[in-house]
């Protein structure tokens, strides 16, 4: 092999040992949104760029069949060493993927190839957008992205927190938002604690505003309790179960006094 090829080996080596410590998490959730877009997201909730750490991950997928549209989606997997398509359009499934180092990945819509995303398996860390919403009040100057993929805007400043949406999964997947012991309907605009109470290993509570990001603030098969501020702001929104995707539907009015 010679000195110059052992060297050589041994760097690529350590640079892909280094590469996969990179990742986000080695749990990977992939779902349609009710907007039929495809979200791609670590355990954590951000989001996974065009470039992931080789190595083996768990893709946990819910195809959540037909979107606010009516429009069917099923999900597929190519690549180096995989190709995977789900059997129908309410296909849920866990499954391991070893994306090899320099390999180029697609996971899109096999019924609408436009809908999807091109990942490279490379030693850099991964490009991932984090929540953009911050657990802190923001100046006036402040900027926030709407999730990197349905446009931008600007958040404004928040007023102090108007207190905490208590929200529960069942075991079953079932789900609740309530608001000082009461269901939520409609809501004034402001910065709200959603305070999740997960019980299922296979669902989570995803809140989300019409034609907007949604923010999963548990997510399978975390079981327990997570906290996340989220800035509400007028129009109509909606909650549901990620394993299921049932919405219910409320109302968020002007922020008033």
């Amino acid at each position: 092999m010679g000195h110059r090829g052992l060297i050589v080996g041994i760097v690529a080596a350590l640079a892909l040992a280094a590469g996969a410590q990179g990742a986000v998490s080695q749990t990977i959730y992939a779902y349609f949104d009710v907007d039929g877009g495809l979200q791609i997201s670590y355990a954590d909730s951000s989001k996974v760029g065009s470039t992931v750490p080789p190595g083996t991950y768990t893709i946990n997928l819910n195809n959540n069949g037909a979107d606010d549209l009516g429009v069917d989606h099923i999900f597929h997997l190519t690549g180096p060493g995989v190709d995977y398509k789900a059997p129908n359009v309410d296909t849920t499934a866990s499954f391991s993927v070893t994306f090899q180092a320099g390999g180029t990945y697609r996971m899109f819509d096999d019924l609408d190839p436009k809908i999807g995303q091109t990942i490279l398996a490379t030693n850099a860390p991964p490009a991932t957008t984090t929540n953009p919403l911050p657990s802190t009040p923001v100046t006036s100057s402040t900027k926030a992205t709407a999730g990197g993929v349905v446009g931008s805007q600007v958040v404004p400043p928040l007023r102090p927190s108007r207190g905490t949406l208590t929200a529960t999964v069942s075991a079953s997947g079932k789900v609740t938002l309530t608001y000082h012991g009461k269901l939520v309907s409609s809501l004034k605009a402001g910065l709200y604690t959603v305070s999740v109470t997960d019980s299922s290993r296979k669902s989570g509570f995803v809140i989300q505003q019409s034609h907007k990001v949604a923010t999963a603030v548990s997510a399978a098969p975390f079981i327990g309790k997570k906290s996340k501020a989220l800035n509400l702001t007028k129009g109509q929104w909606f909650f549901y179960p990620s394993f299921i995707g049932q919405k219910t539907y409320f109302v968020v009015t002007g922020s008033g006094k």
